[in-house]
């Protein structure tokens, strides 16, 4: 591969990792502000099939993005790019890691036992950690739109 090869390369992967990463704050956002705070409003009756469905619709649209995020700040933390320093894009990988472990040791737990009968306990522990993902996805925007203005005033 030639030097101009490597750097279209590099150019589509940080273009996928910011509107990966783009899309996803504004999704957690959304979630956090109008939909978990909705939730309560669905009523016991209906809550068990609400979130199953959520579950499955939800993951059909972030999966694919956090996917695409990951693959993309992997291949920036191993292929130097001259869009993000070295300290930005270990800083960006720290934050989206602390995303998946948030997702996976806290969020998923507390959706599936949502999606067995609501509990107040699991509902209370979704809106409140997910603040946690809000904040790392909007410093992860922050460290990238820093990095492109960085990038286009060398």
């Amino acid at each position: 591969m030639t030097e101009e090869t490597l750097l279209k390369v590099d150019d589509v992967f940080f273009l996928v990792q910011i509107f990966c990463t783009f899309a996803m704050t504004g999704l957690i956002w959304f979630v956090q502000i109008v939909h978990y705070p909705l939730m309560r409003k669905v009523g016991k009756g209906r809550f068990v099939r609400y979130a199953q469905t959520h579950f499955v619709l939800t993951a059909f649209v972030v999966g694919p993005l956090m996917l695409l995020e990951a693959v993309a700040v992997v291949y920036g933390l191993l292929q130097p790019t001259p869009w993000i320093t070295d300290d930005a894009a270990l800083l960006g990988a720290v934050l989206l890691l602390v995303i998946w472990i948030s997702t996976f040791a806290i969020h998923l737990p507390q959706h599936r036992r949502l999606e067995r009968e609501f509990e107040a306990r699991a509902y209370r522990r979704l809106l409140f950690n997910n603040w946690i993902r809000c904040y790392a996805w909007s410093f992860r925007s922050i460290v990238l739109v820093f990095s492109m203005l960085k990038a286009f005033t060398r």
